[in-house]
């Protein structure tokens, strides 16, 4: 059972306890990511996030490697668009000790100068990897050209040349600001009673004011169409991405739009794969996937080709997308992806940290507690006359974007 609790000074606290093994996953998620950013602060989250690992008063850089150790060494983060989570696992005995470690790091940490020049030292060589890699650079300059000039369309790590410019004062101003309690979800899965936790969390937060707890703030983008390519020579291959519109975090289509997209691309038997790789031989990489975000998403097919089987390829992906919408999807396919995904959901939940996840991004969208038996009765109601309704509204080939990255000829 799921239960939530929220502290006077805005923590929102949800937990699910799991009794039947002796471990359990934390984290706290701060409600923003690189979509709060503007251009001249264009990966101040990703550098806070770094720089949450480098030390507090309580626990030197070197404390917190040596009991991330002990605790079986999952102590780890990320940042996302909208999102920036730090968690991690453990066994249960090992819960206090996990709690403060990860709550110092979180609230606590100290950003020294000698650490955050190395660490935005760091930052900036990780850019420049992704630079050098071609599938990241493609999705990246895709997104950019999607949404500009919103800030959904910026790199989460930032560019080398505004990261450069950070200093530890305006990153450590940005970090006191955003990371409040009235900012965060905590949230726990495993096997520890919610009692405890919301003890733990009221004894270390006892010193914040009473603040509501806060929301996602985001400006919302456009959706901007184009055909566009970038030359890389040293690459032999293209990277092409479609994108169409999509479903949002929040939409109340967006478990039948995950079918739809299933029978599409999502698998070995979409049609896409089916189709374009095995049949024609034009794609050794293909797939298809929804982004969604708070207010908006997109539908996104990725491949990887030869240069020279471009127009093949890409009127081969038009006719099975028009096959699709105009004549819709048939019998065997609709249950093969209801189980495809029935599956995906519920072997996601075997692991505390999965389900976790799962129970966060509910709470952050939605606001309501993690249904899986609801959710998987909503997927096996669905009839295909639901699905070709989303079809017919959301494969718009006609106001696509097209981006090719590589050796474009």
């Amino acid at each position: 059972m799921i239960k939530k609790t929220v502290l006077e000074n805005g923590l929102i606290i949800i937990s699910e306890e799991n009794k039947s093994v002796p471990s359990f996953s934390m984290s706290y998620t701060l409600k923003s990511g690189s979509r709060a950013e503007n251009s001249e602060i264009n990966g101040i989250h990703h550098l806070i996030e770094h720089m949450l690992f480098k030390g507090t008063d309580k626990y030197s850089l070197v404390d917190i490697a040596n009991i991330s150790d002990r605790l079986g060494g999952r102590l780890n983060a990320f940042t996302g668009k909208e999102i920036t989570q730090f968690y991690l696992k453990a066994i249960d005995e090992k819960f206090d000790i996990a709690f403060d470690l990860l709550s110092d790091i979180v609230f606590n940490s100290k950003f020294d100068e000698n650490e955050f020049e190395k660490e935005k030292n760091v930052v900036l060589q990780e850019i420049k990897e992704s630079e050098d890699s071609p599938d990241i650079n493609a999705f990246e300059l895709f997104y950019e050209n999607l949404f500009k000039p919103n800030p959904l369309s910026f790199p989460i790590a930032g560019k080398t040349e505004i990261v450069s410019n950070f200093t530890r004062d305006l990153l450590y101003d940005f970090y006191l600001t955003k990371y409040q309690p009235a900012n965060l979800l905590l949230s726990v899965v495993g096997n520890i009673n919610h009692e405890r936790i919301v003890d733990k969390a009221r004894e270390f937060f006892k010193d914040y004011s009473k603040v509501m707890p806060k929301d996602f703030i985001f400006d919302k983008p456009k959706f901007i169409e184009f055909n566009l390519s970038h030359k890389k020579d040293s690459l032999n291959q293209l990277y092409v991405i479609m994108g169409m519109k999509g479903v949002s975090a929040v939409s109340k289509d967006r478990y039948k739009f995950m079918v739809l997209n299933d029978i599409l691309g999502a698998g070995m038997s979409s049609r896409l794969f089916q189709k374009i790789r095995e049949e024609k031989g034009l794609a050794y990489t293909i797939n298809s996937f929804p982004d969604s975000f708070l207010e908006c998403g997109i539908h996104i097919i990725f491949s990887i080709i030869e240069p020279e089987k471009f127009n093949p390829y890409l009127n081969s992906v038009k006719e099975i997308l028009f096959d699709v919408r105009e004549n819709g999807v048939n019998d065997d396919e609709l249950v093969r992806a209801k189980d495809h995904i029935k599956s995906s959901i519920i072997l996601g939940l075997e692991n505390n940290l999965s389900k976790m996840r799962n129970i966060i991004n509910k709470e952050l969208y939605s606001k309501e507690a993690l249904n899986v038996n609801k959710i998987l009765e909503e997927i096996n109601s669905y009839t295909k006359d639901e699905i070709n309704r989303i079809a017919k509204e959301y494969l718009e080939i006609e106001n696509s974007s097209i981006f090719a990255y590589g050796n474009v000829k």
